[in-house]
C-alpha cells in the first residue's frame, strides 16, 4: 500500500481550493480522467494528505480546511465536497502578501501569526507548497526559510525568485532538502499552448515572424495584472518561457491584459502567431483559449508534490531540475523537450544522479 505524502499549502486561495477538492475527488473516482499521471512511483492524487494551511484572511483562518477552502474571495468551481479534514488554517505574517490592488477583497484577520517552522514541525509536514499571490516575495521568502528550518521540501508555486536563486538552492543543498519552482504551468493554459505551437511550427520548418497572447479573467490572481509593477515579473517569466520554444529572437508579447470581475475564476486567452512557410508565403494563426484557473493550476500541483516526494524517496535533495523543468515557467535550469521525457522517466525510476 502506498504511504501518504503529508503536504502543506501556504495560500488557501483558487488553486488550493482546487487541489483539495482534487484529492477528495480521485479517492473515489474510479475512472481518474483528467490526470497525466494517475501514479508518480507508488503515489496516487489520493495519497497526498493535508496536514497544515496558511492565510490571512479572516473567513478562512480558524476554519477546518474543508470548509476554508469555499470562502470567499474564492470563486473557482465547487466539483466536490470534502470530508472533514481536521486541519485549521494558520495566520500568517501578511508581509507583502496583499497587494495594494485587490487587497480590498481580503479581510485581515486579526488572530496572532502562527510561527510557520513550528507548524510545519509539528505536522511532520514533508512537503509546503507556496500558492500566494503574486508580488508576494517576502512572504514567500518567509515560507522558504521555514521549510528549510523544519526540513520540509519547497514547492514554489509563484513567481518570486527561490528555485530559480542560486542562493537558495545552495542552503537548500546543504540542508539536503528538495526545492522546485518557480511560478506553476498550468496543466492547460495560455504558456504551454502558446509553447507547444510554436515549437511545432517552428520543427515543420515555419519561420516564426511575431506572436502575441493576451489574457483577460477575473479572480484574485486576475486582478492582480492591475498592478503593473507586481505583475511585471510575471509578465517577464511567461514571455521568457514561451520564447524559448523558439531557437532565435522575434517580437513576443505574452501576459495579462485586463481584468474582468464577473468572470470569476475563469480565464479567456487570445493567441495571433505571423511568420512565414515555404517560399516566403506568408501565414497568419489565431486561437482562443477559455478555462478555469484553479484546476489547470491544481493537475500540475498534485504531480509535483508527488514528483518531489518520490525524488526524495530516492535520495534526490537540493534544486530537483527535471521536475522544475516540467512543471514551472522558470526553473533552475531549461531543459529540451526530449531530455525533460528522459530526465523525468528517470525520476520516476529514481536513477537520476545531478
Amino acid at each position: 500500500m502506498a504511504r501518504e505524502i503529508r503536504a502543506a499549502i501556504a495560500g488557501v486561495g483558487n488553486s488550493a481550493s482546487s487541489l483539495i477538492q482534487g484529492i477528495a475527488y480521485y479517492a473515489q473516482e474510479k475512472k481518474p480522467v483528467g490526470l497525466a499521471n494517475k501514479k508518480i512511483g507508488p503515489y496516487g492524487v489520493q495519497d497526498i494528505q493535508i496536514v497544515a494551511a496558511f492565510d490571512v484572511d479572516k473567513r478562512k483562518v480558524g476554519r477546518d480546511l474543508s470548509e476554508a477552502i469555499f470562502q470567499e474571495p474564492n470563486n473557482t468551481r465547487k466539483f466536490i465536497q470534502p470530508s472533514h479534514l481536521g486541519v485549521k488554517v494558520q495566520m500568517a505574517q501578511p508581509l507583502d502578501g496583499i497587494s495594494p490592488i485587490a487587497g480590498e477583497k481580503i479581510l485581515l484577520s486579526d488572530a496572532k501569526p502562527s510561527n510557520p517552522t513550528k507548524v510545519l514541525a509539528d505536522a511532520k509536514a514533508e512537503v509546503l507548497v507556496n500558492l500566494t499571490p503574486t508580488g508576494a516575495t517576502r512572504a514567500s521568502e518567509m515560507y522558504a526559510r521555514a521549510a528549510l528550518q523544519s526540513k520540509c521540501a519547497f514547492i514554489n508555486a509563484t513567481p518570486a525568485r527561490i528555485a530559480s536563486n542560486t542562493q537558495w538552492q545552495s542552503k537548500y543543498r546543504r540542508a539536503k532538502v528538495p526545492l522546485a519552482g518557480d511560478d506553476i504551468m498550468d496543466q492547460v493554459g495560455s504558456t504551454i499552448l502558446h509553447r507547444n505551437v510554436l515549437a511545432l511550427l517552428v520543427d515543420r520548418g515555419l519561420h516564426i515572424g511575431e506572436t502575441y497572447q493576451l489574457d483577460i479573467g477575473g479572480g484574485t490572481e486576475s486582478e492582480l495584472s492591475l498592478d503593473k509593477k507586481r505583475y511585471e515579473i510575471k509578465r517577464k517569466i511567461k514571455t521568457s518561457s514561451v520564447a524559448a520554444a523558439v531557437p532565435y529572437q522575434f517580437p513576443i508579447v505574452a501576459g495579462s491584459s485586463d481584468f474582468v470581475d464577473f468572470m470569476e475564476n475563469r480565464r479567456t486567452s487570445y493567441f495571433n502567431i505571423k511568420g512565414e512557410y515555404f517560399g516566403g508565403t506568408e501565414f497568419s494563426l489565431d486561437m482562443r483559449l477559455s478555462l478555469e484557473d484553479g484546476p489547470a493550476c491544481a493537475a500540475v500541483v498534485s504531480d509535483v508534490i508527488r514528483m518531489v516526494k518520490l525524488s526524495w524517496d530516492h535520495g534526490e535533495t537540493g534544486p530537483l531540475n527535471a521536475v522544475s523543468a516540467y512543471g514551472f515557467k522558470a526553473p533552475p535550469k531549461r531543459l529540451p523537450d526530449q531530455t525533460l521525457k528522459q530526465e523525468l522517466a528517470a525520476v520516476m525510476k529514481g536513477t537520476t544522479n545531478h
